[in-house]
């Protein structure tokens, strides 16, 4: 019979962890530069969205990014408790993920290109290309700027798995879309 640890062993491990976590990013990371970049990119795109979207349409672009941000943040959860890659930076400790790219670079990005590609063509090669940057440009760069360590990945599953969804997320959002409007014409 194996001994496996209780739900009190497993809840104090994390907190030992979550307190490591506190001390490292008050002894290393709090207030760098890497940590104030962070703290921008986080804030700053917010109201340069908001400026630049579609007024009519944001409950609809406001809906495909959360779902984006759901669907990025899962990801990243599941990436980083399976240990395929981690972060040496992060704005708050407890939230031990890139936040400023899940809560709010992703979700911008793929909203503005929801926004400007309105066809399924269009926006699936709009995608596509997004992806590409994201896996093949910023990915790489945030590794070589010490934000981001890969350990069991390979940018061209973030590819893979950026258009899947951006794909989902707009599938998701037409589909509720085009169901109000049937439900308002009757």
């Amino acid at each position: 019979m194996q001994n496996y640890p209780s739900e009190e062993q497993l809840a104090e491990l994390t907190r030992q962890l979550t307190q490591a976590r506190i001390e490292n990013f008050f002894g290393h990371e709090f207030g760098t530069w890497r940590w104030w970049l962070l703290v921008v990119l986080l804030i700053v795109p917010w109201p340069i969205w908001y400026k630049f979207a579609d007024k009519k349409k944001l409950v609809e672009l406001v809906m495909f990014g959360l779902i984006v941000m759901v669907l990025s943040i899962t990801m990243d959860e599941l990436g980083f408790v399976l240990s395929l890659w981690s972060y040496k930076y992060e704005v708050l400790p407890m939230f031990p993920r890139l936040t400023s790219i899940d809560y709010t670079i992703m979700p911008i990005t793929f909203m503005l290109t929801y926004q400007y590609f309105p066809t399924w063509k269009s926006f699936f090669w709009a995608v596509v290309a997004v992806s590409g940057i994201f896996s093949f440009v910023v990915e790489p760069l945030i590794v070589k700027l010490g934000f981001y360590v890969l350990i069991k990945w390979w940018h061209p599953c973030s590819f893979i798995i950026y258009i899947i969804m951006g794909l989902i997320s707009r599938w998701m959002v037409r589909t509720s879309v085009d169901i109000m409007h049937r439900h308002n014409a009757k």
